[in-house]
């Protein structure tokens, strides 16, 4: 009687330990997240932007370098794309204190976003007192750099109002490049 209470004992306790030392794989960078292009995975998180990017000549070559007029590299905006407690879809702009534009009242913006395809929707709804228009739907440029996961939007859309006092040529050419700074 011993030794089968003494052997169910001791599988009960290999099982026990087996089920307890199952590993978990850790979480999929954000690298790995947008690989296959714009998900809601890709997007959620906070990105952060130096200014506004111009097209610029050199050489024979275009490239585009943050607007000396409005470089916001020493303190960067950020933008986080969450899902809130009642399952929308929001973002939260947040000006950099260095903007020399029109500023919103609270220096945040606030909206909804929405994916379709390869096209992300954004409305602002709070703050966009200084924006020309509060909505556009746009195909943002996923580019990943190694660990570096950048967000292109162009035409500028958080930018505008940093660029409140320049042509709208300069701001129909400009556009926007987030670096993926932490998840949520």
């Amino acid at each position: 009687m011993r030794i089968k209470f003494f052997a169910s004992l001791a599988i009960a306790a290999t099982l026990f330990t087996a089920c307890s030392d199952s590993t978990t794989a850790p979480p999929p960078s954000k690298a790995q997240q947008c690989a296959s292009g714009l998900t809601a995975d890709c997007l959620l998180g906070t990105w952060s932007v130096d200014g506004p990017l111009e097209p610029t000549l050199v050489g024979t070559d275009t490239v585009y370098l943050v607007d000396a007029t409005h470089n916001l590299t020493a303190s960067p905006a950020t933008l986080k794309f969450y899902i809130d407690e009642k399952k929308a879809n929001k973002f939260e702009y947040t000006e950099s204190p260095l903007a020399k534009g029109c500023k919103a009242p609270t220096g945040k913006m606030y909206g909804n976003w929405s994916i379709t395809g390869a096209s992300l929707y954004l409305y602002a709804n709070i703050g966009s007192e200084c924006m020309e228009k509060n909505s556009t739907t746009i195909v943002p440029k996923i580019t990943i750099d190694g660990s570096n996961v950048f967000l292109d939007f162009g035409p500028v859309f958080f930018m505008e109002p940093e660029l409140k006092g320049d042509d709208a040529v300069k701001k129909s050419i400009d556009t926007e490049k987030y670096k993926f700074v932490s998840a949520i």
